[in-house]
């Protein structure tokens, strides 16, 4: 299938803007891999767009060392094959502490909807702990961690 680009979808929730930083990192490392991508909110996502993708990166800020709610309930939601045969990877920006575990916690919520979760995942520190306030960005080597992710999911899939 020469000329067909692969499709990817970065999906993510966000509070205070870190977690949408570390999306639009993700996309350019997809981009780079020449990977066409849509970067979309989760809240304005519907189940049914998930169809026309077969590369698929899911961000969560990190709360009490799990993702937010909004991004589990959406993932619980969906049809128990729904992701199936799809390429995935996950990423996290946390304040405080605990960004692995979030990490953990969201592969584990796409392997249970079929996805075939190819890499660990990057969490990143940014902001201020406790506080919608938005505190630091992630720091360049962050970015960089992000970017890559992209691209090595972009060879993956």
């Amino acid at each position: 299938m020469f000329g067909k680009r692969k499709k990817a979808l970065v999906v993510y929730h966000t509070k205070t803007g870190h977690t949408a930083e570390a999306a639009e990192a993700v996309a350019r490392g997809l981009e780079a891999g020449k990977v066409s991508v849509t970067v979309k909110p989760v809240k304005d996502l519907q189940p049914q767009e998930l169809e026309e993708y077969t590369i698929l990166a899911v961000g969560s800020p990190t709360r009490g060392a799990r993702p937010a709610r909004v991004v589990k309930r959406f993932i619980k939601g969906l049809d128990r094959k729904a992701l199936k045969g799809k390429k995935a990877t996950v990423f996290s920006a946390y304040a405080g502490f605990r960004g692995k575990a979030t990490l953990r916690r969201l592969r584990r919520l796409l392997r249970r909807r079929g996805a075939k979760v190819v890499l660990r995942g990057v969490a990143v520190k940014a902001g201020a702990p406790l506080s919608l306030w938005k505190g630091p960005q992630a720091s360049p080597e962050d970015v960089a961690r992000l970017e890559e992710l992209g691209r090595s999911l972009a060879r993956k899939a």
